[in-house]
């Protein structure tokens, strides 16, 4: 095998991911003992992707190019979202009068073969209702007979399936709502959602969307064991196949960098973290920040810096606000933390000016913890006073304290800044930091963070209380 083709083969079973493989291992049937072995090492090469790969140079280069090709079909025939690509042109061909014989064959030998709920079941079963439509206005009878089976078979699973995807809607602005405000409840959706999860009559796009809702809800209400439980399920769904594309896999893979991070298992996190960012989703970004932040929780500054500068171009292509400035957010972290406070300080202040709105509206907490560090760290006291009072920045986070990530940064910072400015004594400050930890010290995610958060402000403190030293 020539060292050209050995790399692209290499490139190729580094982008496989661990789920995937697991997956081909299931299903496969290979005989030929080389063609096995090539699938240990994309193996090895999935796990491991910066490691050096060992190719056995002996093994015929076209069993290279049959496992790259085999590999390549085996997911492709599960992948959901390629199914709903190939959906969305045969329908657009139905409703433009332009599909072809091979199409409409095609088509009849997916009805023909369908035998459960697929992912996009109810796109499928819709697709199906239109393309009768247009064989009935063209009183094509001979095709009728198959499509009417297919549509009265599964129509009761589609109307249920349809039910449950607007139950789902309705659970979600409660859900949403929760977490953007906090005022509302949604722990009234648990038990439905995890039936609509546990439920295999269902689709495969409803029972994702549930756990989806339900990582969401755990989340505000910090229950992660109970996410534990429910993503050992979801593992298994998507090795079996039943729940699976490239952007769904990656989709898992964040999350799990949440959970962990949560229950700071931080090496973990940055193993999901590396994962979730190997194949280039739309949330890209948004994976990288939470990878970055971390980084920097197990002081990978480095490598956290040099990854957000990797990507600083992608940035300007970033439509979502949310992920824009959490971007920006960890990247001036990490600045900060690679003592490049003043670059760090300046970036902000350019991104503040540029996105100001965006920022009040959607991560201000994240922002301005973040822009508030650097100053600190650069010992800009007035300043970090300044910003404080211009936005309302303490009365915005006494609003956030309830929520799942709060952390009373820019309240200590403030504090601080007002001590070394003589605006309030040791006392008052030492106070100001207790009261507002109280809610944290009790969560051992957060008492984690606060701890880091305390190693931030000690070289400009002395003397801390010993209830916070001893976190």
């Amino acid at each position: 095998m020539s060292e050209i083709k050995r790399e692209r083969f290499f490139d190729f079973a580094s982008s496989v991911l661990p789920h995937e493989v697991d997956y081909l291992e299931r299903i496969q049937k290979l005989k030929d003992a080389e063609n096995l072995q090539i699938l240990m090492q994309v193996r090895r090469c999935t796990l491991n992707p910066e490691e050096p790969a060992h190719f056995d140079k002996n093994i015929d280069k076209r069993k290279y190019s049959y496992m790259k090709k085999w590999i390549t079909q085996k997911l492709s025939a599960i992948d959901a979202d390629q199914f709903f690509f190939r959906m969305t042109e045969l329908d657009s061909k139905i409703m433009t009068d332009a599909i072809g014989p091979d199409e409409e064959k095609a088509l009849l030998g997916l009805i023909r073969s369908f035998k459960s709920t697929e992912y996009y079941f109810i796109r499928f079963y819709e697709l199906v209702q239109n393309y009768r439509y247009y064989l009935l206005i063209r009183m094509r009878y001979n095709y009728l007979k198959p499509i009417n089976n297919f549509l009265e078979n599964w129509k009761q699973a589609y109307n249920h399936s349809k039910n449950v995807n607007q139950e789902l809607h309705e659970a979600t602005i409660d859900i949403v709502d929760q977490y953007a405000s906090y005022k509302k409840e949604s722990r009234q959706w648990e038990e439905r959602l995890i039936s609509i999860f546990n439920d295999e009559a269902l689709d495969g796009l409803n029972r994702y969307y549930a756990i989806v809702r339900l990582t969401f809800m755990y989340y505000n209400y910090k229950q992660y064991d109970k996410l534990i439980v429910l993503y050992r399920h979801l593992d298994e769904l998507i090795v079996n196949g039943h729940i699976y594309s490239k952007r769904i896999l990656v989709n898992y893979y964040a999350n799990k960098v949440l959970l962990h991070a949560r229950n700071n298992e931080l090496d973990k996190a940055v193993y999901y973290g590396l994962l979730s960012i190997r194949w280039k989703s739309a949330d890209y970004m948004f994976y990288l920040s939470n990878l970055c932040a971390v980084l920097l929780r197990s002081d990978r500054n480095k490598l956290a810096l040099k990854m957000m500068k990797d990507n600083l171009p992608e940035l300007k292509n970033t439509v979502s606000p949310h992920n824009r400035i959490g971007f920006a957010s960890f990247y001036i972290q990490s600045l900060v933390k690679n003592n490049k406070a003043q670059q760090a300080l300046s970036y902000a202040n350019t991104f503040l000016e540029r996105n100001r709105d965006d920022i009040l509206q959607f991560r201000w907490h994240l922002f301005f913890s973040s822009m508030t560090q650097s100053m600190l760290r650069l010992e800009k006291y007035a300043e970090v006073i300044k910003l404080v009072k211009k936005y309302e920045l303490l009365k915005r986070e006494a609003e956030h304290r309830n929520r799942a990530g709060y952390l009373p940064a820019i309240t200590w910072y403030y504090q601080v800044a007002r001590y070394k400015e003589c605006l309030i004594d040791e006392a008052a400050m030492f106070e100001s930091f207790i009261e507002s930890a109280e809610l944290a010290l009790t969560d051992t995610h957060k008492n984690k963070q606060l701890s880091e958060l305390i190693a931030e402000i000690k070289p400009h403190v002395m003397n801390l209380p010993e209830k916070l030293l001893n976190l």
